[in-house]
């Protein structure tokens, strides 16, 4: 995609990220459910619904942040074409976190640790989009 505008690859990265990011992020709270015995110290007063529930909760919780995470970055992608991983990591946190404070979260102790999460996802998803050819590899100056 080195012969399109920064324009379409905002539009690209904001629509990608907006449904990737939850996608994933169902995935990797889906695998911290299935090890609950080991991560219980997380989410030690957390009821657990079933698997399919809980995917789709998270999947639904994470679709705002993720689109917030991804306007957020939106200015970084028209100006350079791209973002470092460190701001696809601040971008993640500072999205879930905004996302933990608006929507009720009901498992306060395991907070630092999906915030965490949530950034790790945020440079996975920096390198689909960059593996995908929609971001380049380094901004460009």
């Amino acid at each position: 995609m080195n012969d399109v505008g920064n324009g379409q690859r905002v539009l690209w990265m904001v629509l990608i990220t907006s449904l990737a990011a939850p996608f994933f992020a169902s995935l990797v709270c889906i695998g911290l459910a299935l090890i609950r015995p080991v991560t219980e110290f997380l989410m030690p007063e957390a009821p657990m619904p079933p698997l399919g529930v809980f995917a789709i909760d998270v999947f639904a919780w994470s679709a705002l942040p993720s689109t917030v995470a991804a306007l957020g970055l939106t200015p970084f992608v028209l100006q350079h074409g791209s973002y470092s991983w460190l701001h696809a990591a601040v971008a993640g946190v500072l999205a879930f976190m905004a996302g933990a404070i608006i929507f009720p979260f009901t498992s306060h102790g395991a907070l630092p640790f999906l915030a965490f999460l949530a950034g790790l996802i945020a440079i996975g998803m920096r390198k689909l989009l960059i593996t995908g050819g929609i971001l380049f590899e380094t901004p460009k100056s």
